[in-house]
């Protein structure tokens, strides 16, 4: 019966991908003719539908880009806190042990002093725990904590964390994550006036992989939500560089320790019991990204499985005559996933154009998609959020359908094979 149903899963990756690729190729692909005189007038509506989507897509990016840009700008240096209260800054790790003093050296380094690291590592992880109790016993406000009641999941270790911990404020950051030191000191000074706040993290663009996993997360992640965020209050509310109340964790329930990214799900929880989230994009923290395009693509599907599974669990707790905002939550999340498995069909309006001479269309639109990535990648650069600055922007429309494939492969997994596996990406040790 399993083979079946992987082979179940094999057809059905490889038809969508194709059903996608072809109507996206064949939508319009008839002309009709309209008799003005003689000859008569023929519109290729094939090159009207890519120009009109080309124009679309690019418009989209431009817009969105351009309202990244302002948002980042307008955030400038927000205000620094000295002391509004103690910070639990809770990492949860499994199989962290050689990237963990990143995150715990970041935080001691703080302007906000008033805090305390909880490593909360899990019992068979032994190398994490080793290392969580080496950092503790070399640091003061170093803690380490075992995931003894809700093991097995990193939204189990932060839920446990949240019960033990006697602080005001609850933050949580990846093991591998180097945290700005004025983030938390501003995140504390916003939440006089909201529940959570939420950073902006960036992969550190070292290598071809690691710049591909950048551009992904400022095209698809930052920019791509402009839109959303203008028209709605929904806001991203992850499970890193993020700072909260700690009364707004309780309240909402933490995080669902069943969810592949229970960050996602976390999201839309704060969305439907209407607390306030801002996104503070100053003070960004830098992550180590996928290596090899084999982690690349096994984070992406572990990642796109947990939205498919999130949007179903959303659509099924959807009640429309409690809140508007629980079934806006469901169509919110099925957009997302919607989105990123029709990306692939903009790859035949590519060709569409290619074909049919429409080159300067096609140059024009992804121009601009690439000139608001450099846009953001200069002025990363120049507020030292990275380093690097090479040539790998020339393989940005290459993202688009690795991303879309990426996304069609795990909901055809999820809705055929999956049964709660989960992809671990590998990370570098190093003394930095």
């Amino acid at each position: 019966m399993g083979t079946l149903r992987e082979w179940a899963g094999r057809v059905g990756f490889l038809a969508i991908s194709v059903l996608v690729l072809a109507g996206g190729y064949v939508q319009g692909f008839w002309a009709v003719g309209l008799s003005v005189d003689q000859p008569p007038l023929v519109v290729d509506l094939q090159f009207i539908e890519a120009t009109f989507a080309m124009t679309t897509f690019a418009g989209f990016f431009l817009v969105s880009g351009l309202l990244f840009l302002w948002h980042s700008y307008r955030d400038g240096e927000p205000g620094i806190a000295t002391d509004g209260g103690h910070v639990a800054a809770l990492v949860p790790v499994y199989d962290d042990a050689g990237v963990l003093h990143r995150s715990v050296e970041s935080l001691l380094a703080s302007t906000y002093e008033n805090l305390t690291v909880w490593v909360v590592y899990e019992s068979d992880d032994q190398p994490s725990k080793q290392r969580a109790h080496e950092l503790a016993d070399d640091h003061e406000r170093v803690e380490a904590l075992e995931n003894t009641k809700y093991p097995g999941s990193k939204a189990g270790a932060i839920n446990y964390a949240t019960e033990i911990v006697d602080a005001a404020f609850v933050a949580v950051f990846d093991a591998d994550e180097r945290i700005h030191p004025r983030f938390v000191a501003a995140a504390v000074a916003e939440l006089d006036d909201c529940d959570v706040v939420q950073g902006r993290t960036i992969p550190d663009p070292t290598g071809v992989i690691e710049s591909i996993a950048y551009y992904e997360s400022v095209l698809l992640n930052f920019v791509a939500r402009r839109g959303l965020y203008v028209v709605t209050d929904f806001r991203m509310a992850a499970s890193r560089a993020v700072v909260m109340h700690r009364e707004a964790l309780v309240e909402t329930g933490g995080y669902h320790t069943e969810m592949l990214t229970e960050d996602f799900e976390f999201a839309y929880r704060c969305y439907k019991h209407r607390l306030d989230v801002v996104e503070l994009l100053a003070y960004p923290s830098k992550i180590e990204g996928a290596h090899t395009l084999r982690d690349w693509w096994g984070q992406r599907k572990r990642w796109m499985t947990g939205y498919a599974q999130s949007s179903h669990y959303l659509l099924g707790e959807s009640r429309p005559l409690t809140d508007y905002r629980n079934p806006l939550s469901a169509l919110i999340a099925l957009g997302t996933v919607a989105a990123g498995l029709f990306l692939l069909s903009v790859i035949s309006k590519f060709a569409v154009l290619a074909v049919d001479g429409g080159f300067d269309v096609l140059i024009g639109g992804l121009a601009i998609v690439i000139a608001i990535t450099l846009a953001v990648q200069i002025q990363d650069y120049w507020q030292g959020s990275i380093d690097a600055f090479g040539l790998t922007w020339l393989a940005i429309p290459l993202l688009f359908p690795l991303y879309s494939l990426v996304a069609i492969k795990a909901l055809v997994e999820y809705l055929f094979t999956w049964e709660g596996e989960w992809y671990s990406v590998s990370k570098g040790v190093s003394a930095d």
